[in-house]
């Protein structure tokens, strides 16, 4: 059972959260935007002022009347900073962004390395943290399994068994999530299209790299057991893993993408498959839907949607992470 300082917490995110577009709100609009009470939301917004999280001030809303109190949040109150990796063409990429309070983007960089042990990602945050010192929380994207926030299975090697999360708090002294990067991709997919009330997979196919794949149950992540739901690289194609790599690539990629297709709508039955990765075109997708129609009914058959990249919902999944995991 939730006690009073629980509800209080969960009553002051509500109000948090429908701030984060940046508007000004007077208690009265919080409470109708909340559903909570204007009594609530005045003794929570003056809460919030007093921690410097939002700013208020007196305004005359008509030409007659007393004033009223208008409540923002302070965008530049604190920052959050995104770190992801993968793997392009056997180079590292990392790519760094610092998000605003609001989600407005403040930096972007991507640099690209031959080799990325766990030193070196330090060293990246170390030098973002130099030019944003009010960053107050670190959210880390991977190619990999996350077990208890050590990486496993990661398509980058130096990475793997690394523990993560408790490093990067030991060494930084602030909160970290470390999460997989489809994980994020579907929430963020979840925030911005709206879809909280549908089946959706989403998986991405790149060339010579073991696909990853998540489905989103009614706005809920399936992640299995021990995180590894959706990791379509273990399913049993009955070759070696490296003949698997040699098999995604463009022309011969198709039995084993319509295979790994096949499971999760047998398995999971999503209404729409989203897909992306440079292996997947709409003829290649053609090619799949036909083999999948051969042993699934066409009326349990998904709608496929393809798009260029899921970025746009991994930076929206990192910066809804940073906002959830925040503490009020």
């Amino acid at each position: 059972m939730k006690n009073s300082s629980d509800i209080r917490k969960e009553n002051k995110k509500r109000i948090y959260r429908l701030m984060l577009d940046g508007k000004h709100y007077t208690k009265q609009q919080a409470a109708a935007g909340t559903g909570l009470s204007v009594a609530t939301c005045n003794t929570l917004l003056n809460d919030l002022q007093m921690h410097k999280i939002v700013s208020g001030e007196k305004r005359q809303l008509g030409e007659v009347g007393r004033s009223s109190v208008l409540y923002r949040i302070r965008e530049e109150h604190e920052s959050y900073l995104a770190i992801h990796f993968w793997i392009e063409y056997g180079n590292r990429r990392v790519e760094c962004i610092v998000f605003s309070t609001l989600g407005r983007i403040l930096y972007q960089k991507e640099k690209e390395y031959d080799s990325l042990p766990y030193g070196q990602v330090e060293k990246a945050i170390e030098e973002i943290r130099e030019q944003y010192p009010n960053i107050n929380q670190i959210i880390v994207g991977t190619p990999s399994i996350v077990e208890d926030g050590v990486v496993k299975y990661s398509d980058i090697p130096e990475l793997e068994d690394v523990m993560l999360q408790a490093n990067l708090e030991k060494r930084f002294g602030m909160a970290v999530s470390v999460e997989n990067d489809m994980h994020c991709m579907a929430y963020g997919y979840c925030r911005k299209t709206n879809t909280e009330d549908d089946v959706i997979t989403l998986a991405c196919y790149p060339s010579h790299i073991l696909p990853g794949t998540v489905t989103i149950h009614k706005g809920k992540i399936i992640r299995g057991a021990n995180g590894i739901a959706g990791m379509a690289g273990f399913l049993p194609y009955a070759v070696s893993r490296e003949e698997q790599l040699k098999m995604l690539a463009p022309g011969i990629c198709i039995p084993f993408i319509a295979k790994s297709l096949c499971a999760i709508i047998v398995f999971l039955n999503p209404g729409t498959i989203v897909l992306t990765g440079d292996l997947i075109n709409e003829e290649t997708l053609e090619s799949v839907r036909k083999i999948c129609a051969a042993d699934i009914p066409l009326e349990y058959m998904p709608q496929f949607r393809v798009v260029d990249d899921f970025n746009e919902y991994y930076y929206e999944g990192m910066y809804q992470l940073a906002v959830d995991r925040k503490e009020l």
